[in-house]
């Protein structure tokens, strides 16, 4: 009776260990569907917003992101944001002038450099041509909302707007 005891009470441990190591694996797939069904996503803040249009350029294009303006307790102030991809046919220095609104007048003045190495620090200028937007000069990676960044095989440069 004792060595039964003892069998039945290890076969339990046992059990109790594999159940509790499958378990996850095989709830993933219902922990991700309650996951996706609860509606979160990535605030528009990092994000940079859904692309609205893309502008094709001899080789590239520069991706136009709807503007993003920040929401309660955020400091930042409201920017658009300008992709161009992709990097390996991008010019060694960028010199573009971009409608950003889509009424076919240039709105910003956009330049920098585009080096091959993806971790070589980018500085980029923007010469605002439409006072809805504010002009930058050695723009980095100072805020969220003014900035240049290599991500994947893009940069994203991001254009404040001028307090209204």
């Amino acid at each position: 009776m004792k060595r039964l005891k003892a069998i039945v009470g290890y076969t339990a441990a046992v059990a109790t260990v594999l159940l509790a190591v499958l378990v996850p694996f095989v709830l993933i797939g219902r922990f991700s569907q309650v996951f996706a069904s609860l509606g979160l996503h990535v605030d528009e803040m990092y994000s940079g917003g859904p692309r609205v249009r893309s502008i094709p350029r001899a080789g590239y294009t520069i991706d136009v992101h709807r503007q993003v303006d920040p929401h309660l307790l955020q400091s930042e102030t409201s920017f658009v944001q300008l992709d161009w991809r992709p990097v390996a046919t991008l010019p060694a220095r960028v010199d573009e002038v971009v409608d950003i609104d889509g009424d076919n007048q240039p709105d910003v003045h956009v330049t920098f450099d585009a080096p091959r190495d993806p971790k070589a620090k980018l500085k980029a200028a923007i010469v605002a041509l439409n006072p809805k937007y504010v002009s930058m000069r050695n723009l980095g990676v100072e805020r969220r909302s003014a900035l240049i960044v290599r991500v994947d095989d893009a940069i994203l440069v991001r254009v404040p707007l001028a307090a209204e």
